[in-house]
């Protein structure tokens, strides 16, 4: 049995430039490239949402500083509406509505105020708001159930009906002393003939009326 050697030398394999690995390694290079730039792109925009969200959440809080003040310039406006339809039907009609107001400054307790007053000729009813003070032996809650009283009871032939819509309880200031305090609004029915004629009003300051004794009405 022969055995054959080949003793010649092996020739070996030679690798060349393989076009399809260069155009996976671009391929690879310009996606790197591509969502970098996306990806800087994509902050910048951040960025600038940022910063605008930032500058609108500071606009925010500049209107929220000024609404404090915008309601208070609001409610002045308000009162000042309500005070100038008050004067404008009072010209319209001065006998009538200077007897209302001349009877509730008789019927008010010593320790009761009266802030601002509404009148509406269309339903006949005045609405008042104010505030009652506590006195030595005087309750302010008692005050105005007692001025409630006397405008539905037979000492007004003027007012009809009245009810109260709130109360707030506060403190007030009288010299340095402060004293328990409480906001209401009251709103009344009135007659308007009886207002016009103005015999309440004449009877109110008639001498010995018991609205003029010292049980704190009769106040002028």
């Amino acid at each position: 049995m022969a055995i054959k050697v080949d003793l010649l030398p092996t020739e070996r394999k030679k690798y060349g430039f393989d076009i399809v690995i260069a155009i996976i390694v671009m391929l690879i290079a310009a996606s790197v490239v591509v969502y970098w730039y996306i990806g800087e792109h994509f902050k910048q925009e951040v960025s600038k949402k940022s910063a605008s969200l930032a500058a609108i959440e500071d606009e925010i809080k500049k209107e929220k500083a000024g609404l404090p003040e915008i309601e208070q310039l609001k409610k002045k406006n308000r009162e000042l509406e309500q005070q100038i339809k008050t004067v404008k039907t009072l010209r319209y009609d001065p006998v009538r509505y200077s007897n209302l107001l001349d009877e509730i400054s008789y019927l008010l307790p010593n320790n009761m105020w009266v802030n601002n007053v509404t009148i509406d000729p269309t339903k006949n009813t005045m609405t008042l708001t104010g505030v009652a003070v506590e006195q030595p032996g005087v309750r302010p809650l008692e005050s105005i159930s007692g001025f409630m009283k006397s405008v539905t009871s037979t000492k007004s032939q003027y007012f009809k009906t009245a009810s109260i819509s709130s109360t707030t309880r506060g403190t007030t200031t009288v010299g340095k002393s402060p004293y328990t305090s409480y906001g209401w609004t009251i709103e009344m029915t009135y007659d308007p003939n009886a207002a016009e004629s103005g015999t309440s009003a004449e009877a109110e300051k008639a001498p010995g009326n018991p609205k003029n004794d010292s049980s704190g009405h009769g106040r002028s």
